[in-house]
């Protein structure tokens, strides 16, 4: 097995950031379920890259950021990426994923770093 790598996965509570996780490393999400509030939960995945060589990441499933309160700084420095997930329904949930990016690409001191915004649909 090669590398390591940390992704975290943020967003606003309620955007569906379990459920991407769950869906994608699982299957097993249900369309519908609950939300219940994470405090922090990590998922470790194994993915075959372009190399033929196989890693482990680990995703950092991150409690749902609310009105107010900080994204917590110590991800920053530990993170080798992040996904960055906002609701199609709540354009707050996306202005504030604009404001973490460029708290991310700040406390990065503008080292590299990988980030992927996803879109979700909470249904209903």
């Amino acid at each position: 097995m090669g590398k390591s790598c940390k992704v975290v996965v943020c967003g606003l509570s309620a955007v569906g950031k379990t459920a991407v996780l769950e869906h994608l490393l699982y299957a097993n999400h249900i369309v519908g379920s609950e939300p219940m509030e994470t405090l922090e939960d990590i998922y470790i995945g194994s993915i075959e890259t372009d190399r033929g060589v196989r890693e482990q990441v680990r995703f950092y499933d991150t409690r749902g950021l609310k009105e107010g309160v900080e994204f917590p700084r110590h991800y920053y420095s530990f993170a080798d990426g992040f996904v960055l997930v906002y609701s199609i329904d709540n354009k707050d949930s996306f202005k504030r994923m604009e404001v973490l990016k460029k708290d991310i690409d700040r406390y990065r001191d503008k080292k590299e770093v990988t980030a992927a915004l996803l879109l979700c649909h909470t249904f209903t």
